[in-house]
């Protein structure tokens, strides 16, 4: 395979980070260029629908900020009322390429401890009140919990795969 450039619609390096391990682990050689873009929807988006949305206009506005690429990314993290009216973390990313061909893929969700809901639920922005769970919380599974909510990576690590699995080997998955 070629080497791709990609363009992806973010300066966050903790988000380009974790694309450049991705693109390792599948053994995809690449050039990534990092565009600040809108994502035209809340900074905190609290549905799945707002959430892949934002990746979609990452993406789009990726894509025509920088020519010459393969194809462009959008990375979403968001949050979504499920069961019980309690809210999971999730991830979206999507790719289009120069022919406009997009395709979007999900992370798996995980239920946020009643700690994040309660901050949720007042209409806090989640990222500014993380200290006070693992502050109030001791113990490897808190600290876990707070790493992955802190941080986001599995849940955007898992959706670049499924979005790059699923384009690059498009023939597999008509």
């Amino acid at each position: 395979m070629k080497k791709l450039t990609i363009a992806v619609g973010t300066t966050s390096l903790q988000k380009i980070s974790y694309l450049k391990e991705v693109l390792k682990e599948l053994k995809i050689k690449s050039i990534i260029k990092s565009v600040e873009v809108k994502s035209e929807v809340s900074n905190q988006p609290i549905t799945s629908s707002e959430t892949k949305t934002g990746s979609i206009n990452r993406a789009k506005n990726a894509l025509r900020k920088i020519e010459n690429v393969d194809f462009a990314l959008g990375i979403e993290v968001g949050y979504h009322k499920y069961l019980k009216n309690k809210y999971k973390i999730f991830c979206w990313t999507t790719i289009i390429d120069k022919h406009g061909h997009q395709i979007s893929g999900q992370s798996y969700k995980f239920l946020l401890p009643e700690y994040h809901q309660k901050i949720l639920d007042a209409g806090k922005y989640l990222g500014h009140n993380l200290d006070g769970y693992s502050k109030k919380i001791k113990g490897s599974i808190s600290a876990y919990i707070d790493n992955i909510i802190r941080h986001r990576k599995p849940f955007i690590t898992s959706a670049l795969k499924d979005v790059l699995i699923r384009y690059l080997r498009k023939e597999d998955f008509k």
